[in-house]
């Protein structure tokens, strides 16, 4: 398979969320690697390439897209089956010999891509719904060793099947379990799919385990402090939820029944902190200041459920869910108050008698501080 030991893998950790906020222990990629070849230790994650089996399934269930491929690409599948035009295609993984023809399967399209079936996310099979049925062949997964991953690509045909009903399609997804022998002992013919469209220069060097020293050669040194903060920054919602995104909008018909979206409900306990909105790291959630008035907008279809936002929040003002949305790219109100400005840092704050931000409220005095730097320094009983 594509990604045997490592094998054109690579890891931005910069987009982890492990790394970016202390506490939010997310371990999706760690819990659920079947060669137990990631390590999550001190806030970063470790690959242990002898482990590695190859299945993908990382590419599909990190929320920021951590993990990727110089030679991995699953929109090229999309193009694939959109230039096959079948109203059916079957499709197996890298491990799967090719399937024989039967009388029924004459006219249908057929795609082996290099790598496990969970290696598509939940967007690729929401795009591949709009465009055929879907057969997938799982009647060689019983003896791999990859057969654990079976129940996260179930997982996601089930999301994208609620997102095309929806969307106002109908779904049409088979899994093959069985395969009756053909008396027609004639292959399918199949595109071999999911791989960058890359140069023949290119692809011998990762062949020969050469490509990885190309690329540190061309790397003008260590990022810089600063340059390091920008990146901490960025949004991370993953390129699939991008393409998801476009999709579902170009495509969304009236009369479906909305899918359920992550939802966020917020308490008047908030004191507009903004400490939600600076640390979403998918921008799922905004704050905006109108006139006299702060309002929170949140739009579902860009988080990710990492919890971040209850995390920061230090007067617990938030409370997350999910409900049915028939709009979840288009931004919500979900709070609103009326602010003013803080007497100490200017900052814009929850209207109060103090005219105080919550962190001005909360600091401590002048007299605190000093009492506390006498104590260490003489003692305690020092007053």
């Amino acid at each position: 398979m594509l990604f045997n030991h490592g094998a054109t893998m690579q890891l931005d950790t910069n987009r982890c969320l492990n790394q970016q906020h202390n506490g939010v222990e997310c371990s999706h990629c760690v819990s659920r690697c079947p060669g137990q070849a990631l390590i999550l230790a001190n806030q970063q994650i470790y690959l242990i390439q002898e482990r590695c089996l190859g299945c993908g399934l990382c590419f599909a269930d990190c929320p920021t897209q951590v993990f990727s491929s110089s030679q991995w690409d699953e929109t090229t599948i999309r193009s694939d089956v959109e230039e096959q035009g079948a109203k059916i295609t079957q499709i197996f993984c890298g491990s799967h010999s090719a399937p024989y023809l039967s009388k029924e399967d004459k006219e249908k399209g057929a795609v082996q891509i290099p790598t496990c079936l969970s290696a598509l996310s939940k967007g690729a099979w929401y795009e591949l719904g709009l465009l055929t049925g879907v057969e997938l062949r799982l009647d060689e997964c019983h003896d791999c060793p990859l057969k654990s991953c079976i129940e996260r690509v179930k997982f996601a045909l089930e999301t994208a099947m609620e997102w095309l009903e929806a969307s106002g399609h109908t779904p049409d997804f088979t899994l093959i379990y069985t395969a009756d022998k053909a008396k027609k002992r004639k292959k399918l013919q199949a595109v071999s799919s999911g791989l960058k469209v890359t140069s023949r220069r290119d692809l011998f060097l990762t062949l020969m385990g050469r490509k990885h020293q190309e690329q540190l050669k061309v790397q003008k040194g260590v990022p810089g402090r600063e340059e390091t903060k920008k990146r901490a920054r960025i949004n991370t919602l993953p390129d699939w939820q991008k393409r998801l995104e476009d999709s579902y909008s170009r495509h969304y018909q009236e009369g479906g029944n909305p899918a359920y979206w992550p939802f966020i409900q917020m308490s008047t306990e908030c004191v507009n902190c903004g400490m939600c909105a600076r640390y979403c790291p998918t921008q799922a959630l905004k704050i905006r200041v109108e006139g006299k008035e702060c309002i929170h907008f949140f739009t579902g279809g860009h988080c990710i459920d990492c919890r971040i936002c209850m995390l920061s929040c230090p007067t617990r003002s938030i409370l997350r869910d999910r409900l049915p949305n028939a709009a979840p790219y288009e931004e919500q109100s979900i709070f609103k108050a009326s602010v003013g400005k803080c007497k100490l840092c200017e900052a814009e704050t929850i209207t109060s008698q103090d005219d105080l931000c919550y962190w001005c409220k909360e600091e401590p005095s002048p007299e605190d501080i000093l009492s506390d730097v006498r104590q260490k320094l003489f003692g305690k009983f020092v007053q």
